[in-house]
């Protein structure tokens, strides 16, 4: 019998931090986060431009999306396909989203081919075309997406949320993308003008990760340094969530078998001192697959698949959301359970759950931010917020010192509060003949609606 081999040595874990950018400031308003990443040799370069979507003009909802979705369809210098060509040249990839409060293109490109990377980004940026063909074909999938958000429930619910979380007149009472009001009346004229407009340096920022090459910082500062300010600035302002007390919503969606629950909160934002704390109970209640409200709902009840709470910053609030799926016969059960789940008062968070939350929100961070797009990807939310490069580590360490008390009192402050002064929102796309006598019986206030899209 061979002895018994020695145990191999295991190194001591390491703290981990988010890598901070060194930061250029150009002269025309721009900033440069350069984010260097040995052994990262597909090179992010990502804008983020200072424009929300509260800029697009009334009735116009929706042109933001159509100016990013239409911006690598041509150029001025490489019309149609010849920018297509281009692109496919250096094996570059390009992706760009109109968020809320920022607008980000972006394009991966390998290490060799990054001088040649900017310059493409640069003039997909600075000088589309926007051929009317383009717009137009890009007007039709926008309605042809919403035509299947009508479909499903989930997104419905998503939806008539949004417009019973923010006061009447909000941009964000309406999708993102627009609506089949305002889509279809906006032209390509109307895309170029915003575009011009509102795509411009000042307030913007270039992020660049990965091992980069000598001399692309520079290069990136001669190339984007280039480009005129114009002095507009973005009209971003906090918006105004709903605060009075509030019904059950319903939708209705005759005979289906399942109704789509989502609940939402508006809270503090980033610089709200129980920020992390805030973060860690809502990993307990309901982020982890261990949580509360999946252990309970699904594990022993088993009225869904599962149930996801999170916790999500913008740029001036931040979000507290539930979503999940029951069966039709128990939603009314599922839903009283939900908010019974949430009155920590009676059980507050323990020891082992808010463990549980910590390791798991800390340390999945380095696999999360494991690779050089990734690390843009933050970056990009972080300058879209205007927040500082370091939040992210700020947050965890506020998150490795969080007690239960702590996490406890973070959550009864808002979540448990509304929950208790009938200040949630909470919307449930199923079956109305079904779901709104069960709920009324349960003694809840129901009101069926039909939200806009």
């Amino acid at each position: 019998m061979s002895p018994q081999a020695p145990r191999p040595q295991v190194d001591p874990t390491s703290d981990w931090r988010f890598p901070l950018p060194r930061v250029t400031r150009l002269d025309n308003g721009m900033s440069i986060w350069a984010y260097d990443l040995p052994g990262q040799y597909v090179i992010t370069a990502e804008i983020a431009l200072d424009v929300a979507l509260t800029d697009e003009p009334v009735g116009g909802e929706g042109v933001a999306r159509l100016a990013v979705h239409c911006c690598d369809e041509g150029s001025l210098a490489h019309p149609g396909e010849a920018l297509a060509r281009r692109i496919e040249d250096i094996g570059a990839l390009f992706d760009g989203s109109a968020g809320w409060w920022g607008t980000r293109c972006g394009v991966e490109v390998a290490a060799p081919y990054a001088h040649a990377g900017l310059e493409l980004l640069d003039e997909i940026v600075r000088t589309p075309a926007y051929a009317d063909a383009d717009v137009a074909r890009h007007k039709a999938l926008r309605l042809t997406e919403i035509a299947q958000q009508r479909a499903n429930s989930a997104a419905m619910a998503a939806i008539g949320l949004a417009q019973r979380t923010w006061v009447v007149g909000s941009r964000q009472r309406l999708a993102a993308a627009g609506t089949s009001e305002s889509v279809p009346t906006i032209t390509a004229e109307d895309v170029r003008a915003f575009h011009d407009r509102w795509w411009r340096p000042d307030g913007a920022v270039l992020i660049l990760a990965g091992a980069l090459p000598e001399g692309l910082v520079e290069h990136a500062a001669e190339v984007f340094g280039a480009w005129p300010a114009t002095g507009v600035r973005s009209g971003a302002r906090a918006p105004s969530p709903e605060t009075e007390p509030c019904p059950t919503y319903v939708i209705d969606r005759p005979d289906a078998v399942a109704a789509d629950l989502r609940v939402g909160l508006v809270v503090p934002g980033r610089a709200w001192p129980d920020w992390a704390p805030m973060q860690v109970a809502t990993g307990a209640v309901g982020g982890l697959f261990g949580s509360r409200l999946n252990m309970e709902l699904r594990e022993r009840r088993g009225y869904t698949y599962g149930v996801q709470a999170g916790l999500a910053a913008g740029r001036f609030n931040g979000s507290f959301t539930i979503q999940a799926s029951f069966r039709t016969e128990v939603a009314a059960r599922a839903f009283r359970g939900v908010f019974e789940l949430l009155d920590l008062s009676r059980a507050p968070l323990g020891r082992s759950e808010v463990d549980d939350a910590i390791r798991y929100l800390v340390g999945v961070a380095p696999l999360r931010y494991d690779t050089a797009d990734a690390i843009a990807g933050q970056a990009g939310v972080l300058a879209s917020h205007r927040v500082d490069p370091d939040w992210v580590n700020v947050l965890h360490d506020g998150l490795a010192t969080t007690d239960a008390a702590h996490a406890t009192a973070a959550f009864e402050g808002t979540v448990g509060r509304a929950t208790h002064e009938g200040r949630m929102r909470a919307v449930l796309c199923g079956d109305a003949s079904r779901i709104v006598p069960e709920l009324r019986g349960d003694g809840f206030q129901v009101e069926v609606i039909d939200p806009v899209l």
